[in-house]
């Protein structure tokens, strides 16, 4: 299960890594419906994987050699469970307040339960357990610990088939309250009301998230190494990554004043120039096309928000993972 929960997110993920995020305001959107079934959070992303998969510049990567060995890599993980990365269509991610750890995530797609339980149960491995808590069959995937084990070897993840193209994966305790979440007795964080109206705020794409900073996740955005704004004024962040035949992001920093959302703005467009101009005085060709791609990148203000945009063509997007 570790192998479809890992595969579909890294998947999804690394291939938005770098695009450009936007602004509207559509009710319901493709994934909204899990987070129903996942518990209240700090933060949540959905990725519309199938989205990815069908673009363009899905076909362009798929001939790029780096691109394509990272595509068969994860084909092969989700293959040893009899799954094409075709057959996984949506996954949504609920982080928990404490912050980016013990993720709980729920994806749709084509599953057929039970091959793949018969596939993990011969898998020499890994150890297959079950328990049924409040009515549903959760699976316990544990390590199987070798000479070469490590200290971190044991329970590896957790997940539940909640319909057949359903599957809640994360640790045992997450399983647990996405269970508890489903049967209304716990929150889920579609009713966060800050995460849900920030999810409102973007527009469809492939990858859509949201999150509520907290003192600690500002505080660790800080650097000794390079002469970052104080992010301690943003309250929520929030964006959307489109992919088609190139990378759309379009990403909101909320403040909480704006003169703190101006001073921000002003040293990130700062960062932004002497970034281009330093990679712009290499004659390294991998470098002017970074260049290039900075070049497409804006920092505003406006109110309390900060915007960042940006734009990578499938080309020049193609040539960085030469």
């Amino acid at each position: 299960m570790k192998r479809i929960a890992f595969a579909a997110i890294v998947l999804a993920l690394a291939v938005g890594a770098g695009i450009g995020w936007s602004s509207a305001r559509p009710a319901t959107q493709v994934g909204s419906e899990l987070l129903s079934l996942l518990p209240d959070g700090s933060g949540a992303v959905i990725v519309d994987v199938r989205s990815v998969t069908t673009s363009n510049l899905w076909t362009t990567l798929s001939t790029q050699e780096k691109a394509r060995e990272a595509i068969e890599k994860v084909q092969s993980e989700i293959g040893d469970l009899g799954l094409r990365i075709e057959d996984v269509q949506t996954v949504a991610l609920a982080f928990p307040a404490s912050g980016f750890k013990n993720i709980t995530g729920a994806v749709t797609g084509v599953f057929n339960q039970p091959d793949m339980l018969s596939r993990l149960r011969a898998d020499a491995k890994i150890k297959l357990t079950s328990e049924n808590y409040k009515g549903v069959d959760l699976y316990h995937v544990t390590r199987v610990k070798s000479d070469k084990a490590g200290p971190d070897s044991g329970e590896d993840v957790s997940f539940a088939f909640f319909d057949a193209a359903t599957i809640v994966f994360g640790n045992n305790a997450g399983v647990r309250a996405a269970v508890e979440t489903r049967n209304g007795e716990r929150p889920s964080i579609a009713r966060n009301e800050k995460l849900a109206g920030a999810l409102a705020e973007t527009s469809p794409a492939a990858i859509r998230f949201a999150l509520v900073m907290t003192p600690g996740m500002t505080g660790a955005l800080q650097s000794n190494e390079m002469p970052l704004p104080d992010f301690s004024s943003i309250k929520l962040i929030f964006g959307s990554v489109n992919i088609t035949s190139g990378i759309d992001v379009n990403a909101t920093l909320r403040n909480d004043t704006a003169e703190h959302a101006q001073a921000i703005a002003n040293q990130l467009g700062g960062l932004l120039a002497m970034a281009k101009g330093f990679l712009g005085s290499s004659n390294d060709p991998k470098t002017s096309v970074i260049v290039d791609a900075l070049k497409t990148v804006t920092v505003t203000a406006t109110d309390v928000d900060v915007k960042i945009t940006g734009s990578l063509p499938g080309e020049i997007f193609a040539q960085v993972l030469k």
